[in-house]
This record gives structure tokens, C-alpha cells and sequence, in this order.
């Protein structure tokens, strides 16, 4: 079977003899094809599965991609839309959401802010006319983020095919325990500690922003959590790429990782990601490449064992069709939580608006800080106000508005409290 799938290993082509630096080429050449189209496009994660399985088709190995990457993609969207899942949960239950930690082990680490740091010195503007080939080319390079792993999948699987087993183990254990991470220790990235609460200087999430200009809302395809920071899986998905490939190609595999530190440069200045977030993604990423590749497993066989049953497995119908069965009920339920996720966003907004919703429980040290701060006396106002709490959110609204500074603060700290008195006493005539 290892013949009949992989006869193209006879071929001295360019892609099997280096399989890093071709699949680099091929980003390089789609990112500056679309930087001078001027398309900044986010392929939809069913249209990029369809994709490969027609290519697989067209291969003639449509067996073989079901046995090995059917279950592994089906995996990959139902991580995805679970992000969305916690987000909900996060919401509906009001568990805390961290803010300042980060921020203390980012001042620790470096003094400031890296994120502000770099906007300061780069960003010449916060409109989208105002933004340079730097920012175009980054918000490129974080779409990247969706797509570079599945082709050092597809690379792994082609040159490497007894090690598929183990890329695919890697990256079951890093997505399980990221999204963990997600449910534990929710964390706002920088960009909303400085839009919500003003904790840190103003940063401005160009990547979004753009996204945006081009294609209007297309970002709500992908960014279902924003709370979605700690531990950054978009470092440590390119971080574990970078290990792998050089376990098997070692200084051939350099290049890859100019690649993973252009992105880690981009999370930074988008202010998508603190570099706390990204080292806990590397520490992450690192640890679960030691784990699959340095350990033996019993159930990371070669494919040649795995893929060669008794007679006695061929009439069971689930072993012989184990991998599709698993791998549309994964299907599914993803779809199906997916759907429910997009259902829950548009028909329940207002449950669901960061700047008013989660719980944020670590603004500052002191007490006195905490009630002087007027984006924090905001943020409470709504948040008890969405959910009916009337006078807490009075309470609120009105230190807000004694800590007000400028007109527009008083303007919205007032409307507020307008807002209040009349809710109040509609609920008083009922």
C-alpha cells in the first residue's frame, strides 16, 4: 500500500526534493499575488476541506485521505467552533475574564508594552487609507495562521507518511489543551485592554480593520472569541510546524521559521497577542512535540500495520469504515454547534458584546484606581445593565460621570443615566 500510495517518491520532482522550500514559495507567491490584487480573502474552513478532498480525489487516493486526514480535519472544525462555544459560555455564566496579569508579566518582561511599543514607531494612522504595505502585508501573514499548518500536513503526509500519525497526534493535544486554556484562564488580547477599559495606551487592531474595508463583517467568520488570547495557538501552531519540519529536514527547515517569526512579529503588532501569550504558546507547543515525537505510543502505529485488517476486523462494519463514521459525526457536530453558535450571535447580540458582557475581574490594584477609571465605571454600567441590574448600573453611570474628563465622556456617561432613569421607571409602572 505504501507503493501504490506513494509511487511519486521515484520522481525527482521539485516538491519531494524540497518539500519546505516549495511550500514556501507557494505562500510567498499567494500572498503577493493577493497584496497586488489588493483581496484580502478568508477561505471558509468547509470550502478549504472540499478542497483537499477533491485533490485527493483527483490523486486518486480518495481511500487513503479518508483513513488519514478525514478525521484530522473533522477535528479541526469542531475545535473551531467550540471557540465560539466558550465564548457563549463564558458570557452566559458571567465567568471572569483576566485583563491585567498579562500586563503586569509584560511590564515585567520588557518595561512596557510591546504591542504599543510597536505602534508607536510603525502605525502612521488608526483609518484604513492610513495604513502602509506593513500593515497590508501582516494582516496577509495572520491569515496565513488558517491554512500554513494544513500544508506542512499535507507535506508531512506525502514525504513522511509512517510520521502522519504523530503531526496529527501533535496537533490533537495542542488544540485540546489551547482550548482549555480558552475555558480556564479567559484573556483579553491588547487591543481590547486599551479599547475597553484604557489599561494601556491605545492600540488599534489593523488586521480587523481591514479585513473589514474589503469585505464588510468578514471577520465574524473567524474571530468568535475575542477572549481567545492565552495561550496564542497562532504561535504555537507555526512554532510546532517549525519543530517537525526540522526533525525531519533539520537546516532546510530555516526558512519556515523566518516564516514563524514574521508571525509572532504580527500578533504583536496588530496587538492581537501579548509576547507572554506567545512564549506560553511556544512552552506549549514545544511540550507537546517532545511528547509525541520523543515518546512511544502503542497507538501511533505505522501505516503500513494500521492499514493492512484481518479478515475478522473486514466484516465489522465500524472498524472498516471507522474513520469516516468518526469522522462525519465530528463533522457534524461541529456543523451543528457551529450553527448554533452563529444562531446565538445574531438573534442574542446584546448578550454577547464584549465591550458590556464578560465579566473582567482583575482591573487594577487598588480599589481607588478601580472606581477613578471611567471606561471601567462604563464597562460596569453596562454590564449590569444588560442584565436588568438597574441601580448597580446607576451606581455606575453615575461615578462615571463624576470622573469624566472631556465633553464626550460627559455626553455618554449622561446618556447613560437617561437611559437608566427611563428603564427604571417603565419597570416601576409594571
Amino acid at each position: 500500500m505504501t507503493k501504490r500510495l506513494f509511487s511519486l517518491r521515484a520522481k525527482k520532482i521539485s516538491f519531494k526534493r524540497y518539500p519546505v522550500t516549495f511550500l514556501l514559495l507557494s505562500i510567498i507567491f499567494f500572498l503577493l499575488a493577493l497584496y497586488f490584487l489588493d483581496q484580502f480573502l478568508m477561505a471558509p474552513k468547509l470550502l478549504l476541506i472540499c478542497c483537499i478532498i477533491l485533490a485527493a480525489g483527483s490523486l486518486g487516493k480518495l481511500d487513503i485521505f479518508i483513513k488519514d486526514w478525514f478525521v484530522f480535519l473533522s477535528f479541526l472544525y469542531l475545535f473551531d467552533s467550540l471557540r465560539g462555544t466558550i465564548y457563549i459560555l463564558t458570557c452566559k455564566f458571567s465567568l471572569p475574564v483576566y485583563t491585567i496579569y498579562v500586563i503586569k508579566l509584560e511590564k515585567l518582561l520588557f518595561g512596557n508594552i510591546p504591542s504599543v511599543t510597536l505602534q508607536n514607531i510603525l502605525l502612521k494612522g488608526t483609518n484604513y487609507n492610513d495604513f502602509t504595505w506593513i500593515e497590508k502585508f501582516c494582516t496577509l501573514l495572520h491569515g496565513t495562521h488558517f491554512v500554513a499548518f494544513l500544508l506542512i500536513a499535507l507535506a508531512v503526509w506525502i514525504h513522511k507518511p509512517h510520521d502522519f500519525s504523530k503531526y496529527k497526534t501533535s496537533f490533537y493535544s495542542l488544540t485540546s489543551v489551547g482550548i482549555a486554556g480558552y475555558f480556564i484562564i479567559p484573556t483579553v488580547p491588547p487591543w481590547m485592554a486599551s479599547l475597553i477599559l484604557n489599561i494601556i495606551p491605545a492600540t488599534v487592531n489593523f488586521p480587523v480593520m481591514i479585513y473589514n474595508t474589503i469585505i464588510p463583517d468578514i471577520s465574524g467568520g473567524f474571530d468568535t472569541n475575542p477572549i481567545a488570547a492565552m495561550p496564542s495557538l497562532h504561535a504555537a501552531f507555526p512554532f510546532l510546524c517549525g519543530l517537525i519540519l526540522f526533525r525531519f529536514y533539520r537546516w532546510k527547515a530555516s526558512p519556515f521559521f523566518l516564516y514563524t517569526f514574521l508571525i509572532f512579529f504580527t500578533i504583536v503588532y496588530s496587538a492581537n497577542h501579548y509576547v507572554v501569550d506567545i512564549i506560553a504558546g511556544v512552552i506549549l507547543a514545544y511540550f507537546c512535540y517532545l511528547l509525541t515525537f520523543n515518546v512511544k505510543w502503542g497507538f501511533l502505529k505505522s501505516r503500513t500495520k494500521r492499514n493492512l485488517p484481518s479478515k475478522q476486523s473486514q466484516s465489522n462494519i465500524f472498524k472498516k469504515h471507522k474513520h469516516l463514521i468518526i469522522g462525519i459525526s465530528m463533522l457534524i457536530i461541529g456543523i451543528s454547534i457551529g450553527s448554533g453558535n452563529k444562531r446565538q450571535f445574531r438573534n442574542n447580540a446584546q448578550s454577547y458584546d464584549f465591550t458590556a458582557i464578560p465579566r473582567y475581574v482583575d482591573f487594577f490594584n487598588s480599589k481607588e484606581d478601580y472606581t477613578q477609571n471611567y471606561y471601567v465605571q462604563i464597562y460596569l454600567g453596562k454590564y449590569y445593565l444588560a442584565r436588568g441590574r438597574i441601580e448597580k448600573a446607576l451606581l455606575h453611570f453615575k461615578n462615571a460621570l463624576s470622573v469624566s474628563k472631556t465633553d464626550a465622556e460627559k455626553t455618554e456617561a449622561q446618556n447613560r443615566l437617561e437611559q437608566c432613569y427611563s428603564l427604571k421607571g417603565k419597570k416601576n409602572m409594571e
